[in-house]
């Protein structure tokens, strides 16, 4: 702030030099909120500082306001005005016209969408997925082997215990195979050959790590769900999406990279009631605006995503 502020008194103490009692600096603004606020007088964060200046060298001077900070810009070009205050981003393009102040505020664009909320259907159609569907019949299958090979060792000698026909048997080799990948300890089944307890004792050993990565991929599955849900949150989820975004090609061509459809906007006002009217899926726009616009608003049903898009000075 202070070298903004510093490169102002420069200019302003040249411009003051010879200053005429009835001359006055003719001063252009433009820009959002809360830099510049548009009410009945001006206020926001640009004209607390020149006023501070103002005051300080003793200036005189008239305000103009301006509909967008390209036609201040273009107004300053033109000599229609000496200084434009406001929250101007500094690019090659502008650096090659007019002169600039250091940068005193740096900021980034946000993305601004509504809370979409999943559905039960979305929030357990995870547990019907192939993925999950797969992982399930493998299980089955390998619990199926062991109980199988337990019933080759060991239940066919004790047909009294584990059942007369085979598929008793297996079905029985399957539930002692269940009740110790997962640690229950009925007591209603043990193995009491050495072959028996070598297959379950091994059993024992893959099952831990059969259980622990079934459980990670089950947790996994969910909490991705939960947590990536349809609120737009980052670039990656715009595919598809109407977003409207502030005149820049870079923004814009972002946009469309991820094939989302970019609609351009003049102000963050301009934008946000588009989003109000459902006419558009997200806002993306200068951090600064966009968190004040949204301070002044219900913010239950929105969420403010900070994601480093194109940083600004």
């Amino acid at each position: 702030m202070l070298r903004f502020l510093s490169f102002i008194f420069l200019l302003c103490s040249a411009l003051s030099t010879g200053q005429s009692d009835t001359e006055k600096i003719r001063v252009g603004y433009a820009g959002s909120a809360p830099f510049v606020i548009h009410n009945e007088k001006e206020e926001g964060i640009v004209f607390d500082i020149w006023q501070e200046i103002a005051f300080d060298l003793g200036l005189k001077y008239t305000l103009q306001e301006y509909p967008s900070v390209e036609a201040g810009i273009a107004a300053a070009k033109d000599d229609k005005i000496d200084i434009l205050i406001g929250p101007t981003t500094i690019n090659a393009e502008r650096a090659a016209e007019i002169s600039f102040s250091q940068p005193y505020y740096d900021t980034e664009m946000a993305i601004l969408a509504p809370v979409q909320e999943l559905t039960v259907w979305e929030k357990v159609s995870p547990i019907f997925s192939k993925t999950f569907l797969y992982a399930v019949l493998g299980l089955l299958l390998i619990l199926t082997i062991v109980g199988f090979l337990f019933w080759l060792v060991e239940g066919r000698k004790f047909k009294d215990e584990y059942g007369k026909h085979m598929h008793q048997g297996i079905g029985s080799g399957i539930w002692l195979a269940i009740v110790t990948m997962t640690t229950v300890g009925y007591g209603d089944y043990a193995p009491r050959t050495p072959a028996g307890r070598v297959v379950m004792g091994s059993w024992m050993i893959i099952s831990l790590i059969l259980a622990t990565s079934f459980v990670a991929g089950i947790a996994t599955t969910f909490s991705k769900t939960t947590q990536e849900d349809k609120t737009i949150t980052s670039m990656q989820q715009l595919e598809g999406k109407r977003v409207a975004v502030p005149d820049y090609k870079k923004i814009m061509d972002r946009v469309r990279n991820v094939d989302g459809t970019p609609i351009a906007v003049k102000t963050v006002s301009e934008g946000y009631k588009m989003l109000l009217d459902k006419k558009v899926d997200a806002l993306i726009y200068d951090e600064i605006p966009l968190e004040y616009i949204f301070s002044e608003n219900d913010k239950v049903d929105f969420v403010l995503s900070k994601k480093k898009i194109e940083p600004q000075y």
